[in-house]
Protein backbone atom coordinates (compact mmCIF):
# COMPACT_ATOMS: atom_id res chain seq x y z
CA UNK A 1 0.00 0.00 0.00
CA UNK A 2 1.55 3.62 -0.59
CA UNK A 3 1.89 5.72 1.67
CA UNK A 4 -0.10 9.32 1.89
CA UNK A 5 0.90 11.25 -1.06
CA UNK A 6 1.09 15.26 -0.84
CA UNK A 7 1.22 17.41 -4.33
CA UNK A 8 0.07 20.97 -4.83
CA UNK A 9 -1.78 22.34 -7.71
CA UNK A 10 -1.28 25.96 -8.84
CA UNK A 11 -4.40 26.58 -11.42
CA UNK A 12 -4.27 30.03 -12.26
CA UNK A 13 -6.81 31.43 -14.86
CA UNK A 14 -6.89 34.63 -16.26
CA UNK A 15 -9.66 36.66 -14.10
CA UNK A 16 -7.33 34.43 -10.47
CA UNK A 17 -5.58 31.82 -8.98
CA UNK A 18 -6.07 28.90 -7.08
CA UNK A 19 -3.21 26.72 -4.91
CA UNK A 20 -4.92 23.00 -3.64
CA UNK A 21 -3.70 20.48 -1.94
CA UNK A 22 -4.16 17.01 -3.00
CA UNK A 23 -3.25 13.87 -0.55
CA UNK A 24 -3.32 10.21 -2.19
CA UNK A 25 -4.51 7.74 0.25
CA UNK A 26 -6.48 4.49 -0.06
CA UNK A 27 -6.86 4.69 -3.88
CA UNK A 28 -8.44 8.03 -3.54
CA UNK A 29 -7.53 11.83 -3.74
CA UNK A 30 -8.41 14.59 -2.26
CA UNK A 31 -8.49 18.33 -3.35
CA UNK A 32 -8.25 21.20 -0.83
CA UNK A 33 -8.18 24.42 -1.75
CA UNK A 34 -5.62 26.47 0.24
CA UNK A 35 -5.69 29.81 -1.17
CA UNK A 36 -6.84 32.19 -3.92
CA UNK A 37 -6.10 35.95 -5.75
CA UNK A 38 -8.20 37.37 -8.00
CA UNK A 39 -6.47 39.02 -10.52
CA UNK A 40 -7.30 41.75 -12.95
CA UNK A 41 -5.57 42.72 -16.26
CA UNK A 42 -3.94 46.37 -15.22
CA UNK A 43 -3.63 49.06 -18.41
CA UNK A 44 -0.79 51.00 -18.39
CA UNK A 45 -0.21 53.40 -21.33
CA UNK A 46 -1.33 50.77 -24.38
CA UNK A 47 -1.58 47.65 -23.52
CA UNK A 48 -2.98 45.79 -20.42
CA UNK A 49 -0.71 43.47 -18.64
CA UNK A 50 -1.02 40.51 -16.44
CA UNK A 51 0.99 41.13 -13.09
CA UNK A 52 3.15 38.26 -13.14
CA UNK A 53 5.72 39.36 -9.77
CA UNK A 54 1.97 39.82 -8.12
CA UNK A 55 1.18 35.67 -9.12
CA UNK A 56 4.48 34.69 -8.43
CA UNK A 57 4.11 36.04 -4.80
CA UNK A 58 0.90 34.68 -4.58
CA UNK A 59 1.95 31.02 -5.45
CA UNK A 60 4.75 31.12 -2.96
CA UNK A 61 1.89 32.12 -0.27
CA UNK A 62 0.40 29.06 -1.64
CA UNK A 63 2.88 26.91 -1.08
CA UNK A 64 3.46 28.54 2.79
CA UNK A 65 0.51 27.94 3.85
CA UNK A 66 0.55 24.03 2.88
CA UNK A 67 3.96 24.12 4.81
CA UNK A 68 2.66 25.79 7.61
CA UNK A 69 -0.09 23.04 8.22
CA UNK A 70 3.14 20.79 8.67
CA UNK A 71 2.86 19.13 5.18
CA UNK A 72 5.78 18.32 3.01
CA UNK A 73 4.81 18.07 -0.49
CA UNK A 74 6.33 15.65 -3.02
CA UNK A 75 5.30 17.60 -6.00
CA UNK A 76 4.34 20.22 -7.63
CA UNK A 77 2.43 21.59 -10.77
CA UNK A 78 1.13 24.25 -12.84
CA UNK A 79 -1.42 25.51 -15.36
CA UNK A 80 -2.72 28.45 -16.73
CA UNK A 81 -4.56 29.78 -19.49
CA UNK A 82 -3.14 29.52 -22.88
CA UNK A 83 -1.06 31.66 -25.56
CA UNK A 84 0.47 34.19 -22.95
CA UNK A 85 3.90 34.49 -22.20
CA UNK A 86 6.94 36.60 -20.94
CA UNK A 87 10.82 37.13 -21.98
CA UNK A 88 13.58 36.34 -19.98
CA UNK A 89 16.88 38.18 -20.51
CA UNK A 90 20.43 36.69 -20.88
CA UNK A 91 20.54 37.26 -16.94
CA UNK A 92 17.41 35.10 -16.64
CA UNK A 93 15.86 38.48 -15.23
CA UNK A 94 12.18 39.02 -16.62
CA UNK A 95 12.21 41.73 -19.37
CA UNK A 96 8.19 43.01 -19.03
CA UNK A 97 5.14 41.87 -17.51
CA UNK A 98 2.99 39.84 -20.47
CA UNK A 99 0.45 41.62 -22.08
CA UNK A 100 -2.36 39.77 -21.41
CA UNK A 101 -4.67 37.89 -24.60
CA UNK A 102 -7.00 40.44 -23.82
CA UNK A 103 -5.45 43.28 -25.07
CA UNK A 104 -6.87 44.39 -28.53
CA UNK A 105 -3.71 45.14 -30.44
CA UNK A 106 -4.03 42.00 -32.37
CA UNK A 107 -7.16 41.84 -33.27
CA UNK A 108 -6.05 42.74 -37.18
CA UNK A 109 -2.80 40.96 -37.11
CA UNK A 110 -4.10 37.86 -39.10
CA UNK A 111 -4.32 40.44 -41.96
CA UNK A 112 -0.33 41.05 -41.61
CA UNK A 113 0.12 37.58 -42.00
CA UNK A 114 -1.68 36.95 -44.32
CA UNK A 115 1.01 39.07 -46.74
CA UNK A 116 3.84 37.28 -45.43
CA UNK A 117 2.19 33.98 -46.54
CA UNK A 118 0.75 32.66 -43.14
CA UNK A 119 -2.71 32.99 -43.43
CA UNK A 120 -5.40 31.35 -41.50
CA UNK A 121 -5.28 28.17 -43.92
CA UNK A 122 -1.65 27.89 -43.84
CA UNK A 123 -1.15 28.11 -40.28
CA UNK A 124 -4.19 25.45 -39.53
CA UNK A 125 -2.25 23.16 -42.04
CA UNK A 126 1.07 23.24 -40.24
CA UNK A 127 0.15 23.78 -36.63
CA UNK A 128 -3.66 22.21 -36.71
CA UNK A 129 -4.68 25.86 -34.82
CA UNK A 130 -7.44 27.91 -35.40
CA UNK A 131 -6.77 31.79 -35.99
CA UNK A 132 -7.83 33.50 -32.91
CA UNK A 133 -6.44 37.44 -32.38
CA UNK A 134 -4.96 35.96 -29.19
CA UNK A 135 -2.69 33.34 -30.66
CA UNK A 136 0.41 33.41 -29.76
CA UNK A 137 1.73 34.22 -33.01
CA UNK A 138 -0.24 37.09 -33.07
CA UNK A 139 1.09 38.39 -30.19
CA UNK A 140 4.79 37.56 -30.49
CA UNK A 141 4.21 39.90 -34.84
CA UNK A 142 3.28 42.51 -33.20
CA UNK A 143 5.71 42.64 -30.44
CA UNK A 144 8.38 42.29 -33.20
CA UNK A 145 6.79 44.93 -35.10
CA UNK A 146 6.33 47.71 -31.91
CA UNK A 147 8.42 46.59 -29.16
CA UNK A 148 11.57 44.90 -31.30
CA UNK A 149 13.96 46.40 -27.99
CA UNK A 150 12.05 43.40 -25.67
CA UNK A 151 12.27 41.02 -28.60
CA UNK A 152 15.90 41.52 -29.49
CA UNK A 153 17.22 41.51 -25.69
CA UNK A 154 15.32 37.92 -25.10
CA UNK A 155 17.13 35.12 -24.46
CA UNK A 156 14.09 33.33 -23.98
CA UNK A 157 10.12 33.35 -24.45
CA UNK A 158 8.47 31.54 -22.05
CA UNK A 159 4.63 30.66 -21.61
CA UNK A 160 2.90 31.55 -18.82
CA UNK A 161 3.15 27.90 -16.63
CA UNK A 162 6.61 27.37 -17.91
CA UNK A 163 7.46 31.10 -16.68
CA UNK A 164 6.55 29.94 -12.84
CA UNK A 165 8.99 26.34 -13.44
CA UNK A 166 11.67 28.87 -14.29
CA UNK A 167 12.06 31.00 -11.51
CA UNK A 168 10.80 27.45 -8.96
CA UNK A 169 13.91 25.53 -10.51
CA UNK A 170 15.95 27.77 -12.37
CA UNK A 171 15.13 25.34 -15.91
CA UNK A 172 13.45 26.93 -18.84
CA UNK A 173 11.59 24.41 -20.85
CA UNK A 174 7.94 24.33 -22.56
CA UNK A 175 5.33 21.45 -22.55
CA UNK A 176 3.65 20.67 -25.31
CA UNK A 177 -0.06 21.49 -24.44
CA UNK A 178 0.85 24.92 -23.67
CA UNK A 179 3.04 25.30 -26.54
CA UNK A 180 0.50 23.73 -28.85
CA UNK A 181 -1.66 27.00 -28.45
CA UNK A 182 0.80 29.25 -29.58
CA UNK A 183 0.36 28.21 -33.10
CA UNK A 184 3.80 27.56 -33.73
CA UNK A 185 3.89 24.27 -32.95
CA UNK A 186 3.79 21.47 -36.48
CA UNK A 187 0.93 18.83 -34.96
CA UNK A 188 2.69 16.38 -37.25
CA UNK A 189 6.17 16.97 -36.30
CA UNK A 190 5.31 17.67 -32.75
CA UNK A 191 8.41 20.47 -32.83
CA UNK A 192 8.51 24.28 -33.50
CA UNK A 193 7.74 25.23 -36.82
CA UNK A 194 10.60 26.33 -38.63
CA UNK A 195 8.62 27.21 -41.98
CA UNK A 196 6.43 29.43 -39.25
CA UNK A 197 9.29 31.10 -37.64
CA UNK A 198 11.34 31.96 -40.46
CA UNK A 199 8.40 33.67 -42.23
CA UNK A 200 7.74 35.81 -39.03
CA UNK A 201 11.31 36.67 -38.63
CA UNK A 202 11.78 34.94 -35.19
CA UNK A 203 14.36 33.06 -33.91
CA UNK A 204 13.77 29.90 -33.16
CA UNK A 205 16.77 29.62 -30.49
CA UNK A 206 14.40 32.17 -28.37
CA UNK A 207 12.04 29.32 -27.89
CA UNK A 208 12.50 26.60 -25.42
CA UNK A 209 13.03 22.89 -25.43
CA UNK A 210 9.66 20.84 -26.05
CA UNK A 211 9.08 18.09 -23.30
CA UNK A 212 6.23 15.92 -23.23
CA UNK A 213 3.51 16.71 -20.16
CA UNK A 214 3.98 14.18 -16.85
CA UNK A 215 7.95 15.15 -17.03
CA UNK A 216 9.95 16.54 -14.63
CA UNK A 217 10.59 19.90 -14.80
CA UNK A 218 13.28 20.50 -12.34
CA UNK A 219 13.82 20.56 -8.34
CA UNK A 220 12.67 23.44 -6.35
CA UNK A 221 15.58 25.46 -5.83
CA UNK A 222 17.29 25.13 -2.58
CA UNK A 223 16.95 28.85 -1.67
CA UNK A 224 12.95 29.09 -2.21
CA UNK A 225 12.90 25.60 -0.05
CA UNK A 226 14.81 27.62 3.34
CA UNK A 227 12.15 30.85 2.73
CA UNK A 228 9.47 28.51 2.63
CA UNK A 229 10.69 25.87 5.54
CA UNK A 230 10.43 23.29 3.61
CA UNK A 231 12.44 19.99 1.81
CA UNK A 232 12.75 20.87 -2.29
CA UNK A 233 10.20 18.69 -4.01
CA UNK A 234 9.82 18.24 -7.63
CA UNK A 235 8.12 20.43 -9.69
CA UNK A 236 5.85 18.60 -12.46
CA UNK A 237 5.46 19.41 -16.38
CA UNK A 238 1.66 18.49 -15.91
CA UNK A 239 -0.84 18.84 -18.47
CA UNK A 240 -0.17 22.84 -18.16
CA UNK A 241 -2.87 24.42 -20.78
CA UNK A 242 -5.90 24.80 -18.56
CA UNK A 243 -8.22 23.26 -20.67
CA UNK A 244 -5.60 20.36 -22.01
CA UNK A 245 -5.65 19.49 -17.72
CA UNK A 246 -9.32 20.03 -17.32
CA UNK A 247 -9.46 16.84 -20.19
CA UNK A 248 -7.59 14.87 -18.31
CA UNK A 249 -10.10 15.14 -15.60
CA UNK A 250 -13.07 14.39 -17.65
CA UNK A 251 -14.80 11.04 -16.69
CA UNK A 252 -14.24 9.69 -20.23
CA UNK A 253 -15.19 5.84 -21.06
CA UNK A 254 -15.64 5.15 -24.39
CA UNK A 255 -15.13 7.04 -28.07
CA UNK A 256 -18.49 8.53 -28.46
CA UNK A 257 -18.43 10.75 -25.27
CA UNK A 258 -17.39 15.02 -25.94
CA UNK A 259 -16.05 16.95 -23.01
CA UNK A 260 -17.36 20.37 -22.62
CA UNK A 261 -14.69 22.07 -20.04
CA UNK A 262 -17.23 24.87 -18.88
CA UNK A 263 -15.89 28.50 -17.44
CA UNK A 264 -15.01 31.84 -19.01
CA UNK A 265 -14.48 30.12 -22.06
CA UNK A 266 -16.15 27.08 -22.98
CA UNK A 267 -13.96 23.96 -24.69
CA UNK A 268 -15.62 21.76 -26.27
CA UNK A 269 -14.77 18.46 -28.19
CA UNK A 270 -13.50 14.90 -28.25
CA UNK A 271 -10.15 13.07 -27.52
CA UNK A 272 -8.25 11.71 -30.95
CA UNK A 273 -5.20 9.91 -31.82
CA UNK A 274 -4.57 12.12 -34.51
CA UNK A 275 -5.51 15.58 -35.77
CA UNK A 276 -7.66 16.30 -38.44
CA UNK A 277 -6.28 18.89 -40.60
CA UNK A 278 -9.17 18.99 -43.56
CA UNK A 279 -10.83 21.61 -45.06
CA UNK A 280 -14.37 20.69 -43.16
CA UNK A 281 -12.67 20.52 -39.94
CA UNK A 282 -10.92 24.16 -40.64
CA UNK A 283 -14.52 25.78 -42.20
CA UNK A 284 -15.83 24.52 -38.71
CA UNK A 285 -13.47 26.47 -36.66
CA UNK A 286 -12.73 23.55 -34.83
CA UNK A 287 -8.69 23.69 -33.81
CA UNK A 288 -6.50 20.34 -33.34
CA UNK A 289 -4.77 21.31 -29.15
CA UNK A 290 -2.28 18.70 -27.97
CA UNK A 291 -3.44 16.57 -25.45
CA UNK A 292 -1.92 14.26 -22.45
CA UNK A 293 -0.06 10.79 -23.46
CA UNK A 294 0.61 12.35 -27.26
CA UNK A 295 -3.29 12.62 -27.96
CA UNK A 296 -5.56 15.30 -29.90
CA UNK A 297 -7.78 17.72 -28.02
CA UNK A 298 -10.07 18.59 -31.06
CA UNK A 299 -12.42 21.25 -30.07
CA UNK A 300 -13.96 24.00 -30.27
CA UNK A 301 -13.18 27.44 -28.38
CA UNK A 302 -16.97 29.12 -27.63
CA UNK A 303 -16.47 32.57 -25.17
CA UNK A 304 -18.47 31.06 -22.43
CA UNK A 305 -19.92 32.08 -19.50
CA UNK A 306 -17.87 35.18 -19.71
CA UNK A 307 -20.81 37.25 -21.17
CA UNK A 308 -22.84 36.06 -17.89
CA UNK A 309 -20.10 36.89 -16.27
CA UNK A 310 -20.03 40.60 -17.76
CA UNK A 311 -23.46 41.18 -17.20
CA UNK A 312 -23.27 39.81 -13.29
CA UNK A 313 -21.10 43.03 -13.31
CA UNK A 314 -22.82 45.42 -15.39
CA UNK A 315 -26.34 44.57 -13.36
CA UNK A 316 -24.80 44.14 -9.67
CA UNK A 317 -26.60 41.17 -8.75
CA UNK A 318 -25.97 37.48 -7.66
CA UNK A 319 -25.91 34.49 -10.06
CA UNK A 320 -28.40 32.96 -8.51
CA UNK A 321 -30.52 35.76 -9.80
CA UNK A 322 -29.02 35.82 -13.12
CA UNK A 323 -30.22 32.43 -13.17
CA UNK A 324 -33.47 33.20 -12.34
CA UNK A 325 -33.95 36.01 -14.38
CA UNK A 326 -33.12 33.89 -17.68
CA UNK A 327 -35.43 30.94 -16.63
CA UNK A 328 -38.63 33.02 -16.37
CA UNK A 329 -37.69 34.46 -19.60
CA UNK A 330 -36.14 31.32 -21.33
CA UNK A 331 -38.79 31.07 -23.94
CA UNK A 332 -38.26 33.84 -25.16
CA UNK A 333 -36.62 34.06 -28.59
CA UNK A 334 -34.18 36.48 -28.97
CA UNK A 335 -30.24 35.18 -29.76
CA UNK A 336 -26.91 36.59 -30.15
CA UNK A 337 -23.65 35.34 -31.83
CA UNK A 338 -21.96 34.17 -28.62
CA UNK A 339 -18.74 33.61 -30.95
CA UNK A 340 -18.99 37.45 -32.38
CA UNK A 341 -15.67 39.51 -31.75
CA UNK A 342 -17.93 42.08 -30.49
CA UNK A 343 -18.65 39.92 -27.62
CA UNK A 344 -14.58 39.29 -26.98
CA UNK A 345 -14.19 42.34 -24.69
CA UNK A 346 -16.72 45.14 -25.32
CA UNK A 347 -16.73 48.32 -23.65
CA UNK A 348 -20.28 47.83 -22.03
CA UNK A 349 -21.49 44.35 -22.72
CA UNK A 350 -25.12 45.84 -22.43
CA UNK A 351 -25.11 47.80 -24.97
CA UNK A 352 -23.34 45.51 -27.08
CA UNK A 353 -26.07 42.82 -27.12
CA UNK A 354 -28.60 45.40 -27.61
CA UNK A 355 -26.95 46.62 -30.21
CA UNK A 356 -26.70 43.56 -31.84
CA UNK A 357 -30.45 42.82 -31.80
CA UNK A 358 -30.99 46.07 -33.37
CA UNK A 359 -28.60 45.05 -36.70
CA UNK A 360 -29.93 41.88 -36.55
CA UNK A 361 -33.21 43.05 -36.96
CA UNK A 362 -34.78 41.38 -33.48
CA UNK A 363 -37.72 43.02 -31.73
CA UNK A 364 -36.28 45.88 -29.43
CA UNK A 365 -35.86 45.43 -25.84
CA UNK A 366 -35.49 48.13 -23.34
CA UNK A 367 -32.26 48.01 -20.50
CA UNK A 368 -34.85 47.42 -17.87
CA UNK A 369 -35.92 43.92 -19.53
CA UNK A 370 -32.86 42.01 -18.19
CA UNK A 371 -34.57 38.72 -18.14
CA UNK A 372 -34.82 38.79 -21.63
CA UNK A 373 -31.11 39.58 -22.57
CA UNK A 374 -29.85 37.04 -19.77
CA UNK A 375 -31.72 34.39 -21.46
CA UNK A 376 -31.14 35.43 -25.13
CA UNK A 377 -27.38 34.54 -23.82
CA UNK A 378 -28.22 31.33 -22.07
CA UNK A 379 -30.04 30.09 -25.32
CA UNK A 380 -26.96 31.36 -27.57
CA UNK A 381 -24.85 29.58 -25.46
CA UNK A 382 -26.30 26.43 -25.66
CA UNK A 383 -27.48 26.40 -29.03
CA UNK A 384 -23.94 26.88 -29.76
CA UNK A 385 -22.95 23.68 -28.07
CA UNK A 386 -25.51 21.76 -29.87
CA UNK A 387 -24.45 23.25 -33.09
CA UNK A 388 -20.85 22.49 -32.55
CA UNK A 389 -21.92 18.84 -31.56
CA UNK A 390 -23.51 18.69 -34.70
CA UNK A 391 -20.71 19.38 -36.90
CA UNK A 392 -18.69 16.78 -34.60
CA UNK A 393 -20.34 14.11 -35.31
CA UNK A 394 -20.37 14.90 -39.23
CA UNK A 395 -16.71 15.48 -39.06
CA UNK A 396 -16.11 12.30 -37.05
CA UNK A 397 -18.52 10.39 -39.22
CA UNK A 398 -19.77 8.50 -35.90
CA UNK A 399 -22.30 9.30 -33.57
CA UNK A 400 -21.64 10.46 -29.96
CA UNK A 401 -24.12 9.70 -27.33
CA UNK A 402 -22.25 11.45 -23.98
CA UNK A 403 -21.20 14.92 -22.91
CA UNK A 404 -19.55 15.28 -20.15
CA UNK A 405 -19.24 18.97 -18.50
CA UNK A 406 -16.60 19.72 -15.87
CA UNK A 407 -15.29 22.91 -14.40
CA UNK A 408 -16.90 25.72 -12.86
CA UNK A 409 -19.81 26.01 -15.32
CA UNK A 410 -21.79 23.19 -13.62
CA UNK A 411 -22.14 24.81 -10.79
CA UNK A 412 -24.86 26.34 -12.88
CA UNK A 413 -27.72 24.31 -13.41
CA UNK A 414 -29.61 26.18 -16.12
CA UNK A 415 -26.50 25.83 -18.65
CA UNK A 416 -26.32 22.18 -17.97
CA UNK A 417 -29.97 21.46 -18.33
CA UNK A 418 -30.23 23.73 -21.65
CA UNK A 419 -26.80 21.65 -22.92
CA UNK A 420 -28.89 18.29 -22.05
CA UNK A 421 -31.83 19.81 -23.75
CA UNK A 422 -30.75 20.93 -26.83
CA UNK A 423 -28.04 18.77 -27.79
CA UNK A 424 -30.16 15.37 -26.80
CA UNK A 425 -27.22 13.69 -25.57
CA UNK A 426 -26.93 12.06 -21.91
CA UNK A 427 -25.05 14.45 -19.83
CA UNK A 428 -22.48 13.74 -16.80
CA UNK A 429 -21.45 17.16 -14.46
CA UNK A 430 -18.10 16.79 -13.02
CA UNK A 431 -15.43 17.56 -11.39
CA UNK A 432 -15.58 21.25 -10.94
CA UNK A 433 -12.47 21.74 -10.21
CA UNK A 434 -10.95 20.47 -12.87
CA UNK A 435 -8.01 21.94 -14.02
CA UNK A 436 -6.89 21.47 -10.54
CA UNK A 437 -7.56 17.76 -10.75
CA UNK A 438 -5.91 16.75 -14.24
CA UNK A 439 -2.99 18.70 -12.84
CA UNK A 440 -2.91 16.44 -9.82
CA UNK A 441 -3.12 13.62 -11.84
CA UNK A 442 -0.06 14.24 -13.80
CA UNK A 443 1.66 14.11 -10.80
CA UNK A 444 0.84 11.41 -8.92
CA UNK A 445 1.15 9.51 -13.58
CA UNK A 446 5.08 11.29 -12.94
CA UNK A 447 5.14 9.85 -9.06
CA UNK A 448 4.44 6.52 -10.13
CA UNK A 449 1.18 6.21 -8.33
CA UNK A 450 -0.66 5.93 -11.69
CA UNK A 451 -0.16 3.96 -14.68
CA UNK A 452 -2.18 5.23 -17.40
CA UNK A 453 -5.23 7.46 -18.18
CA UNK A 454 -7.54 5.12 -17.43
CA UNK A 455 -6.41 4.64 -13.63
CA UNK A 456 -6.31 8.40 -13.40
CA UNK A 457 -10.00 9.12 -14.71
CA UNK A 458 -11.14 5.90 -12.39
CA UNK A 459 -9.72 7.64 -9.51
CA UNK A 460 -11.85 10.65 -10.57
CA UNK A 461 -14.70 8.53 -10.61
CA UNK A 462 -13.74 6.66 -7.22
CA UNK A 463 -12.79 10.27 -5.64
CA UNK A 464 -15.62 12.80 -6.63
CA UNK A 465 -19.30 13.27 -7.04
CA UNK A 466 -20.25 12.85 -10.98
CA UNK A 467 -24.00 13.78 -11.06
CA UNK A 468 -26.43 13.02 -14.54
CA UNK A 469 -28.56 14.96 -15.52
Amino acid sequence: MIDQIYSIACDFGSSGGKIFLSKFENDKMTLEEVHRFSLTPIKVNNYYYTDFIYMYNELLKGIKKVVDMGVQPSSLGINSWGVDYGYIDKNGELLSNPINYRDTRTIDTIKKLEKIGLGAKELYDITGISCMPFNSIMQIYEDIQGRADIVNNASKLLFTPDLFGYFLTGNASSEFTIASTSQLVDVNKREWSEEILNKINFSIDKLPTLNEPGTKKGVLKKEIADYLGCQPFDVIAVASHDTASAVLSAPITDDKTAYLSSGSWSLLGVELNRPILTEEAFENGFTNEMGYDNTIRFLENINGLWTIQLLQKKYQISFNDMEKLARDNIKDSHRIDIIDNRFYNPKDIEDEILSYYKDTNQPSVSKDQRGIIIASVYNSLAESYAKYISSLKKLLNKDIKTLCIVGGGTRDKLICELTKEKTGLEVSVGPIECTATGNILAQFKALGILKDTKEMRNLVINSFEIKKI
